[in-house]
């Protein structure tokens, strides 16, 4: 999976067991792991700057609308991060669960992982997925 390419998953599953829709971004691949971030468009209690806001209440990467086709202002969530095998998401990219939105421009996937990177939520593992990855 390209770094900043970003999915609409319509069976993602989060942390708390539920499942749902949700838009993600790829943070970083190494091996047959991928390293993945949802993304909101609930800006309550998050700053409308363009880029890295690790001072907000959850640590964020924000993207005005229009960036990449998004039809939303979008923050990216890095207060959690998510771990998936990369033959269940091509599995689920073959039978039309995922679809692909768009790719960040690399520039801009850069200054995501980096923002990632400084996390404090990031655990030893992710930060090596997505160094392996740095573009």
């Amino acid at each position: 999976m390209k770094v900043g390419a970003i999915f609409f998953d319509t069976n993602f599953h989060f942390h708390d067991g539920e499942s749902g829709e949700k838009l993600f971004v790829v943070l970083g691949t190494k091996n047959s792991i991928t390293v993945v971030a949802k993304t909101t468009s609930s800006g309550y209690g998050k700053n409308i700057e363009y880029g890295c806001q690790p001072n907000d209440r959850f640590h964020n990467f924000y993207l005005p609308v229009n960036t990449c086709y998004l039809k939303k202002n979008t923050w990216i969530c890095l207060d959690e991060f998510y771990e998936v095998n990369n033959n269940e998401l091509l599995q689920k990219k073959f039978t039309s669960v995922i679809r692909h939105i768009c790719d960040l421009d690399t520039c801009l996937a850069k200054e995501l992982q980096n923002c990632a990177l400084i996390s404090e939520d990031i655990s030893m593992r992710q930060e090596k997925l997505i160094n392996n990855s740095l573009l």
